[in-house]
């Protein structure tokens, strides 16, 4: 190649290097390197790619080897054939050359290995099996036999491997190539270690990382047997309603020439006019359809009719100036063991014709089209890498919305004083139930111990002992008092009742209570104290704070508060009855009555007589006030000393509820500060992965400008 490359090639190497040294992190770009190293090899080379295909073998083979008569197009062109299905039927022809035999289809196996040998200019293709391995190297009991001229290969250099594709269903498979000798195995240029799977068009170099007289150079490539519905193996997902042979088509024409060799013994098939449209249409170096006129002495009205009816076509699809139709005898360069005689002067000179036609045109256009063509290739596969930096931002951008999924217009800083805010008004709403709650439960145990109110425990015990009847009974000169009531059962003590009467008001009120002070009081009590803290947090992202950890507790033990006992009060009295002595004083006033009497005066009678009856009354009198007042202490006593009772428990049951109030303010403290602590420890990881989220878009965004900046280099 002329200094004209030197430049492009540069260009493509920088820019294969940059795509290559990040295949490893993204198969894209590993396929895309694959490519570009196959163009750099093309564009080095200076070769045309010249595709020769038919729907007959042997045709194929023929312009293959008529090529080979030119000791200058094997410099200027790199020979290949490939077979194009026929519309009815399969063929199988043997084909022998020398000492080498093989077996060619008119539908070919699917994977195919092509190695061109230095001594012959037409590639040999090898298919590829579904099972078993099948050996490159020297030795003779390889499958593929590399000449003994190519030393830099070794016996046993290599294998290829098939290997089942679980993604695309057990048909499929893809072949790896497993390097087993000591100068290696090269792929594109570059040094394999260990295996490697294979890519459609792979250049394969053994012993050096480029071909030469001694490093032997395969090419794999995928071929289609479409009348036997075999897919491409790495073939996307078709329309079933579009042409079956369209994928083979596309590839087919992936070429620099493309030259369809035709039999005019047979109308033009439909492959035929598809492939050779196509290729017209396309951006090609030249199309060349070549009909083989072998069989003009035998069938000449059959054979001009087809070529009249070709040239027609061509002319009706206006292709007749952009496809060559040189008509050359091909019966020469068939197949055949036996040696060929010389060849007629005609078919001479229109092969001489053909030949120097490939030659000029090469001459003439082949550099700069080879530039315009890698050219064009190269920005189709860098096309491919530019969608594939536009998934990435638009991958790292999803993944930065869901590891930190803030809410619109809303940053870290931002979030971060909203959560400060959070904490102010979770404190300053701790602060004012708590204190809410401790006032709501003054004001109801002042409630239950107020004397002035009907509802209070205190006004019932006055209630009780007011209503208290004293029972007095005489025991010789002794006056006991006892007061009792009807409420009182057998088995009752107004000590017993009065206990009963408070403890079954008490625990039942601290129930009460602490089941206000749980749910009621300040707006939900302490569970909604718990309840909004942890609401208050729910507007942070990502954020995981079990709602089962923001409970306060609902359990509170009064008997265990109740389990006292108090001093009875004595509700019975006794005293010494005075009114023995004042009985004596009356039988002797009445025996003076009685001696008056007798001695025949009655004043003294009667005297005596008022005298007793005044004492009686008056000693009657007093006794009632005695007991009334005796009475009137009791219930006194009793009330004060009841109340006294219930005031005391109240008082026990009201601390136990506020040091129950302190231990959940201590909970909730506590669950305060490891909320801060988890709250602080997820947004340092929000914050690091929005450090690393902006990280990582800054290095794509340098990746694609140091991509883009190749890429614009590209503009041969």
């Amino acid at each position: 190649m002329s200094p004209k490359t030197d430049k492009p090639i540069q260009d493509l190497q920088n820019i294969h290097q940059f795509i290559a040294d990040r295949g490893q992190q993204d198969p894209n770009f590993a396929a895309v390197a694959r490519k570009l190293g196959s163009l750099t090899h093309k564009l080095k080379s200076g070769k045309l790619l010249f595709q020769i295909v038919s729907q007959s073998s042997p045709l194929a083979y023929a312009v293959a080897k008529l090529t080979g008569q030119s000791p200058t197009l094997p410099a200027l062109y790199q020979f290949q054939t490939a077979s194009l299905p026929e519309e009815y039927q399969q063929t199988e022809i043997p084909i022998h050359q020398g000492g080498y035999q093989r077996t060619e289809l008119a539908v070919p196996e699917p994977v195919i290995l092509q190695f061109t040998d230095s001594r012959r200019q037409e590639p040999i293709s090898h298919p590829l099996p579904n099972q078993g391995k099948l050996r490159i190297g020297r030795r003779p009991d390889c499958q593929i036999q590399i000449p003994n001229e190519y030393s830099f290969a070794s016996g046993h250099h290599a294998e290829i491997i098939p290997i089942a594709n679980s993604e695309q269903g057990n048909a499929s498979k893809t072949w790896q190539i497993c390097d087993t000798s000591s100068n290696g195995t090269y792929i594109n240029g570059e040094r394999i270690q260990g295996c490697y799977t294979l890519q459609p068009d792979d250049r394969i170099v053994l012993g050096y990382p480029e071909p030469t007289d001694r490093s032997p150079e395969l090419i794999f490539k995928f071929d289609y047997n479409v009348a036997a519905n075999q897919s491409h193996p790495h073939a996307a997902a078709r329309n079933p309603l579009s042409d079956p042979n369209e994928r083979l088509y596309e590839d087919l024409i992936e070429c620099d020439i493309l030259c369809v060799v035709i039999n005019p013994t047979m109308p033009l098939s439909n492959p035929e006019k598809q492939l050779i449209e196509r290729a017209a249409r396309g951006q090609l170096f030249k199309t060349i359809a070549i009909v083989d006129v072998s069989a003009s002495d035998r069938a000449p009205e059959t054979v001009s009719a087809h070529i009249d009816a070709l040239k027609q076509w061509l002319k009706s699809q206006n292709l007749q100036a952009a496809v060559a139709l040189p008509l050359i005898p091909l019966h020469p360069f068939y197949p055949n063991p036996q040696p060929t005689s010389e060849l007629d002067p005609n078919v001479q000179q229109e092969c001489d014709r053909f030949l120097q036609f490939l030659e000029q045109s090469a001459i003439e256009r082949r550099e700069s089209f080879l530039i315009q063509r890698v050219a064009g290739k190269v920005k189709e596969q860098l096309g491919i890498l530019e969608r594939a930096y536009a998934d990435k931002e638009a991958h790292l951008k999803n993944h930065k919305n869901q590891s930190v999924p803030l809410p619109p217009g809303v940053e870290l800083d931002e979030l971060d004083r909203q959560i400060r805010k959070a904490f102010k008004q979770v404190a300053d709403d701790k602060e004012r139930s708590f204190r809410q709650i401790r006032l709501d439960l003054n004001q109801s145990k002042a409630a239950l111990i107020d004397a002035f109110s009907k509802e209070s425990l205190l006004y019932k015990i006055k209630q009780f002992t007011d209503d208290l009847q004293p029972v007095v009974t005489k025991e010789k000169d002794r006056v006991s008092l006892q007061l009792d009531s009807p409420q009182l059962r057998q088995e009752n003590t107004i000590h017993t009742y009065i206990n009963r009467l408070c403890y079954g008001e008490m625990s039942q009120w601290a129930k009460d209570e602490w089941e206000r002070v749980y749910s009621t009081y300040a707006e939900g009590g302490l569970q909604g104290v718990f309840q909004r803290t942890h609401a208050g947090f729910d507007f942070i992202p990502g954020l995981d704070l079990p709602s089962s950890s923001f409970t306060a507790n609902s359990d509170f033990d009064v008997y265990q508060c109740l389990q006292y006992s108090f001093v009875e009060f004595d509700n019975q009295v006794s005293y010494q009855d005075k009114a023995s002595g004042n009985n004596l004083m009356l039988l002797g006033s009445a025996a003076i009555g009685a001696v008056g009497l007798a001695m025949g005066y009655p004043i003294l009678l009667m005297s005596a007589g008022m005298g007793v009856l005044g004492k009686q009354v008056a000693q009657k009198h007093s006794e009632t006030s005695k007991i009334e007042q005796i009475t009137d202490n009791l219930r006194k006593g009793l009330c004060h000393h009841y109340q006294s009772l219930a005031r005391s428990i109240a008082d026990k049951l009201s601390q136990q509820i506020h040091l129950q109030i302190e231990a959940e303010e201590r909970h909730f403290k506590t669950l305060i500060e490891s909320t801060s602590d988890k709250i602080g420890l997820h947004m340092s990881e929000m914050k690091k992965s929005v450090d690393n989220s902006h990280k990582s878009q800054k290095n794509l965004q340098e990746e694609k400008r140091q991509f883009m900046d190749l890429r614009q280099k590209i503009n041969w």
